[in-house]
C-alpha cells in the first residue's frame, strides 16, 4: 500500500499524485473488480455494506472516474482562501484491504503545481479493523515502507483517532513541503494533505487540514 506521505522535494503535482490515489466505497450495488489481483488479474471485491459513520459518500467502482462530490471546490475555497483552478479527478484504481475501495481527489491552486495542492483521500472498509490497522501502521511507519513520519501533533475531537503526520527530520526545515492529517472514523480512514512547494509547511495549515475534514465529513 502507498499513501500521501510528505516528501522532501517533489513538486506538488507529483508528490501527491504519485504517492496515493486512494479512497473508499460507499454503498454500491455490485462488486468491484480489482484488475491487479488474482491468478488471472481479476478478483471481485465485495463492497462495504454501508457508508460507515453515517456518512453519505458516493458509490465508487474500481476503474471508474472518481466522484469527488463529497468535497466541493467552494468548500476548499472557503477553508483555504484560494480558487480551485484545476480539479484533478483520478481514476479509482484499486480495491483496498479487507474489502475496501480506495480513491482520492486533488484540489489545486495553480495548474503548474507551484500553488497549494490539497489532497483528500478516503478509504472505506467492511469493518473497523481495516482503518484501525492502517492507522497503527501509519504511526509506526510500516504503512510508508518504514520511512513514514511520526505523529507530530495528535488531534483531539476529530473522528475516533486523528493526528498530523510528517517526516520528523523535515520539521522546521525548508524541505518540509507537505503534511498530512489522518483520521480514523468507523469503517473509514481519511487522509487530507497540503503541499506547498514554494513556501513550505506553515503552522496554520494544521488547523486548515482539520477544517477541511470537518467541512467534508462532519457537516
Amino acid at each position: 500500500m502507498t499513501s500521501r506521505l510528505p516528501l522532501a522535494a517533489a513538486p506538488a503535482s507529483l508528490a501527491l499524485l504519485a504517492l496515493l490515489l486512494a479512497g473508499c466505497a460507499a454503498p454500491a450495488a455490485a462488486p468491484a473488480t480489482d484488475p491487479g489481483s488474482g491468478s488471472e488479474g481479476t478478483t471481485e471485491t465485495e463492497p462495504p455494506a454501508d457508508a460507515g459513520s453515517g456518512l453519505d459518500l458516493p458509490g465508487q467502482t474500481v476503474g471508474s472516474e472518481t466522484d469527488c462530490s463529497f468535497v466541493s471546490n467552494d468548500q476548499i475555497t472557503e477553508v483555504w482562501g484560494f480558487d480551485v483552478v484545476d480539479l484533478d479527478i483520478s481514476m479509482v484504481i484499486e480495491a483496498g484491504g479487507v474489502g475496501g475501495i480506495l480513491y482520492g481527489c486533488d484540489y489545486n491552486q495553480s495548474d503548474d503545481g507551484t500553488g497549494l495542492t490539497i489532497g483528500v483521500d478516503v478509504r472505506e472498509y467492511v469493518s473497523a479493523d481495516g482503518p484501525t490497522q492502517y492507522f497503527a501502521d501509519a504511526l509506526s511507519g510500516a504503512e510508508f515502507d518504514g520511512e513514514g513520519g511520526q505523529v507530530i501533533e495528535p488531534v483531539s475531537g476529530v473522528g475516533e483517532q486523528a493526528g498530523i503526520l510528517t517526516k520528523a527530520e523535515l520539521v522546521g526545515t525548508p524541505q518540509n513541503l507537505s503534511e498530512l492529517l489522518i483520521v480514523r472514523s468507523g469503517t473509514l480512514l481519511v487522509e487530507i494533505s497540503v503541499t506547498d512547494v514554494l513556501n513550505g509547511v506553515k503552522p496554520e495549515y494544521r488547523d486548515l487540514l482539520v477544517a477541511t475534514y470537518e467541512a467534508a465529513f462532519a457537516g
